[in-house]
């Protein structure tokens, strides 16, 4: 089945660039004497009228042959006019360029179908305020914008793209919060949102996400009513006072106006299954507890007074090389200060480590009620969880003999339920504009990273790659698969535009130069372009299929390693 999706979608892909330059040579008069879907021998086919349409048996290619597009042709009286040769200079630029062109027009109809598939979106409601941030101060957690420099807005993206459009220029926000409406003014800041290859977008940003962190606890102190309550850090609280919680801002609710009264709260506690599976997996599962939690009387939060806070600075875990002594941070100790400064979201930490990579930095932490000073030399990584807090942060300190360590977080967040796509059809057309946009620009970047050495030739892939990336998409579901499709169909469109003799990008460059001398290029000059053409195209080619093969070979030869 595998063989059929990669043969779908390289057929699908050569017979579009194929029909480009079929429909305009139709257009311009231009006689087309064969349609062919890959090289070598005919499999089927047929004649309609003056054209035959032929599928090869090698599906790696294809062609449009033209009257007149091969020097040796003879074109006969009844045909004058019609070769491809005798057409204006404009009319075969158009004609060549249309295989490539729509290769990279191809792929705004194959995301808009994507796209579509978007029937439901996250509403514009704030789930996550970062501090120092525009927003902080102006806008809480629950907080629904309904409203965005004068337009009417229902979902996050619609938020996102406003304020992503206007860095550094007041923004006016009308927000709901619970019955009451009211109007901030947030100024946006100018951020760099870095995508694949150094490549950078300067946008503009307020600090707030759609995300809510569920209601994970971090116990402030031992000496707490939290502690006293038998409460741990990373407990999940379900329930408060009979009221089911699921987000931190409901658990927030429930407390905020006790003055000192007894609370029952329900809540599961992650438990560690000893050697789970034989030991293959490292396995935590939830058991379900209830505590009698009495936050201490006088003003302020209930949480405060409670000794509870978000889990979200907590170290969840640490992670040292195996052999090495264990690091002086602990599971369960909570980040308190980086070079004096407080810390109040591992997310704006993470930037901070982020911006001033590798620098030795004071960092504090606390374990019970003792603070702890260490100097490390920090910096961020992302590990792929799956989930949306995915980021860990790498610690080495040079001045002691504490090892290389991960530090992790654990902080889940929920979106709210999700709403209607107000806009599918506008939203789809935007989106697919914008994504074919920057696959464009990547793949451009790409070639030229190649040309000045800062990408390696490995990275160059052949048939095999594009069979495995086919494979894969192909079981990821249909919209993997047509947005794979749309992937190789910008670089084969790109790659097609390159000014190489033999590929439409050759042809261009011809005609390039016939425009400046006002006449063709001589035969025997083509001929021997040509050549060098097929020539340096044959070793991309065997460059690609030693990559794929470098790439595939140590899975094929652990086949032969099994014990029978």
């Amino acid at each position: 089945m595998e063989v059929v999706y990669f043969i779908v979608l390289v057929g699908v892909l050569i017979f579009v660039h194929e029909l480009g330059h079929f429909v305009w040579a139709k257009f311009f008069g231009v006689k087309v004497l064969k349609f062919s879907l890959g090289f070598g021998p005919k499999l089927a086919g047929f004649r309609r009228g003056e054209t035959e349409y032929v599928i090869a048996a090698f599906p790696l290619g294809g062609y449009v042959r033209m009257l007149g597009e091969n020097p040796n042709d003879v074109v006969r009286e009844v045909d004058q006019g019609r070769a491809f040769n005798q057409q204006a200079l404009w009319k075969r630029v158009i004609i060549v360029f249309a295989g490539p062109a729509m290769n990279l027009l191809f792929p705004i109809v194959l995301f808009f179908v994507v796209f579509l598939g978007d029937s439901t979106m996250t509403p514009a409601v704030i789930g996550t305020v970062f501090p120092d941030r525009p927003a902080d101060g102006l806008l809480l957690p629950g907080d629904r914008v309904v409203r965005a420099a004068g337009e009417d807005v229902t979902t996050f993206y619609e938020l996102a793209r406003i304020i992503h459009e206007r860095p550094e220029e007041p923004v006016e926000l009308v927000v709901e919060r619970g019955e009451e409406r009211r109007t901030v003014t947030v100024t946006p800041f100018l951020a760099q949102a870095r995508r694949p290859l150094d490549l950078v977008d300067e946008v503009g940003r307020i600090g707030v996400k759609p995300h809510h962190p569920i209601a994970v606890v971090g116990v402030m102190s031992p000496s707490s009513p939290a502690a006293a309550a038998r409460l741990h850090s990373f407990d999940r609280v379900i329930a408060a006072g009979g009221r089911p919680i699921e987000r931190w801002i409901e658990l927030e609710d429930a407390l905020d106006r006790n003055s000192g009264s007894m609370v029952p709260l329900t809540y599961m506690r992650p438990t560690r299954v000893p050697d789970a599976l034989g030991g293959l997996l490292e396995l935590e599962v939830y058991d379900p507890h209830v505590a009698t939690l009495t936050p201490e009387p006088g003003p302020g939060s209930g949480l405060t007074r409670a000794g509870l806070e978000p889990s979200d600075l907590y170290v969840s875990q640490v992670t040292v090389p195996p052999g090495t002594a264990d690091a002086a941070i602990r599971p369960g100790d909570r980040l308190v200060r980086l070079d004096g400064r407080p810390l109040r979201l591992w997310a704006t930490f993470i930037e901070d480590v982020e911006v001033t990579r590798d620098r030795v930095h004071e960092l504090v932490w606390r374990r019970g009620d003792q603070l702890v000073t260490r100097r490390y030399r920090l910096r961020a990584a992302r590990v792929v969880t799956g989930e949306e807090n995915d980021q860990r942060v790498l610690v080495l300190d040079p001045d002691t003999e504490d090892h290389l360590a991960t530090l992790g977080h654990w902080r889940p967040t929920v979106l709210d339920p999700p709403i209607e796509n107000p806009a599918p059809v506008t939203y789809a057309a935007s989106q697919a504009f914008r994504v074919t946009a920057e696959l464009v620009e990547m793949t451009v970047v790409s070639v030229l990273r190649l040309l000045e050495g800062r990408l390696p030739v490995d990275a160059i892939a052949g048939p095999l790659r594009v069979f495995e990336a086919t494979e894969a998409a192909a079981r990821e579901g249909a919209m993997n698969y047509l947005s794979l499709m749309a992937f190789l169909s910008i670089n084969l469109g790109l790659i097609n535009l390159l000014p190489i003799p033999m590929l439409d990008g050759g042809h261009l460059l011809f005609f390039l130069f016939e425009s400046v001398t006002r006449r063709p290029i001589d035969r025997r000059v083509r001929g021997v372009a040509s050549l060098v053409g097929l020539v340096f195209i044959g070793l991309l080619m065997i460059l690609a299929f030693k990559n794929d093969i470098e790439r595939t070979w140590p899975r094929i030869a652990e086949t032969f390693e099994e014990d029978p």
